[in-house]
């Protein structure tokens, strides 16, 4: 009778103590991502399989994120060593003969049973966990550069890394992913003040270094006209497509842009703004901006500094990956190969993202409950 007293009490708790609404919003973000999925895959030349492998990888990563957060987060950052040292190894296999070229970059995998992944993608849940380890042990000299230097390293590695595979979106991601959890870990502006200083003057010196292909897609934003008909052209198409829904849309499965490459991916956008018009990317942008108010809700509610650390790795992983997707698909930004989080295509970094998304409710659910009845947890 005690264990199923023990049960009963266990699941009162998870019910009464879970951050829902991170966990409904994640689940309308994947459910909105696979509708329009599934419109492109019957509308365009793209196999069923496209559809199917995110709903699977939908129940996968969501019943992962649940078991993760029960699991106290303090156990999971102890985890840290290996946790990175997996990550690691499978973005160094990368540089070898097992790796595969995707889009001119080289940050594939193709594994059995789980088909192609990108080890990046868990390298940044992994990334978060580590450094917020780091920042949490050293935050009370952080400030100092005897801490700073060694901080700056750890950021740098994987964003080094990446840049070797050729994924500059990724990478770009990873840094600041990197800036924002040292705001949270409480460098001085100071600090953020000279790094951007540093930054702007290497423009100049990254622009020379840069080939004429990565040039142009930044001279395409301002000189539109003259790039229309060649590196323009996918967001010009972009454009057309989410112009053509107007306010409500022209009606489910009823767009189709076949000349619009990646439609199912880093354009997955254009398709809520042409099915659904301003109406349907509204909504993009709202069920978006809820996930992130939910993560943002267990980030107020940590018990600690590494609780909201981690929060903050995750809302800001979620939150530039998305601007720099939603800045491509509008023109503003330019085109990086950088996918929308919980929409675009991709059944094995859908279940990493929802790995991290276990974490950040692991933060709620253990602050709330002071990790009491969590797995495997201390007892405070």
């Amino acid at each position: 009778m005690k264990l199923v007293d023990k049960i009963k009490s266990g699941i009162i708790s998870y019910i009464r103590y879970s951050n829902w609404l991170l966990i409904f919003s994640c689940a309308a973000a994947t459910i909105y991502g696979i509708v329009l999925l599934y419109s492109v895959v019957k509308t365009g030349n793209y196999p069923d399989r496209d559809y199917k492998i995110q709903v699977a990888a939908f129940l996968i990563g969501m019943s992962a994120a649940l078991v993760i957060s029960k699991i106290d987060y303090e156990t999971i950052c102890r985890l840290w060593p290996f946790l990175s040292g997996i990550s690691l190894f499978l973005v160094l296999l990368t540089f070898t003969p097992l790796g595969l070229e995707v889009a001119d970059d080289k940050a594939w995998l193709s594994i059995p049973v789980v088909g192609t992944f990108q080890p990046s993608e868990l390298l940044k849940i992994t990334f978060i966990i580590s450094f917020a380890t780091h920042i949490s042990k050293v935050h009370d000299s952080i400030n100092q550069l005897r801490t700073l230097i060694p901080l700056c390293i750890h950021g740098a590695l994987p964003v080094l890394l990446i840049l070797k595979q050729g994924d500059d979106g990724t990478a770009l991601v990873f840094l600041f992913i990197f800036a924002s959890m040292l705001f949270i870990g409480g460098l001085k502006p100071l600090y953020f003040l000279l790094g951007a200083t540093a930054g702007a003057s290497a423009v100049p010196f990254v622009w020379r270094m840069m080939d004429e292909a990565k040039k142009a897609r930044f001279l395409c934003l301002i000189f539109v006209e003259k790039y229309a008909n060649s590196v323009g052209w996918q967001q010009n198409l972009a454009i057309t497509a989410i112009g053509s829904g107007r306010l409500w849309g022209l009606g489910y499965m009823k767009g189709g842009n076949q000349y619009l490459y990646a439609r199912n991916n880093d354009f997955i956008f254009t398709v809520a703004g042409e099915e659904f018009g301003f109406i349907g990317g509204l909504a993009l942008f709202a069920i978006l901006l809820l996930v992130l108010l939910a993560i943002l809700r267990g980030f107020l509610a940590a018990r600690d500094l590494k609780g909201m650390l981690l929060c903050g790795g995750v809302m800001s992983m979620i939150g530039f990956q998305s601007i720099i997707n939603l800045g491509m698909n509008l023109r503003v930004l330019p085109v990086v190969g950088i996918t929308l989080p919980f929409f675009s295509r991709g059944g094995s970094s859908l279940v990493t993202l929802y790995l991290g998304i276990g974490v950040a409710l692991s933060v709620y659910y253990s602050s709330k409950t002071h990790s009491h009845d969590a797995i495997f947890s201390k007892k405070y």
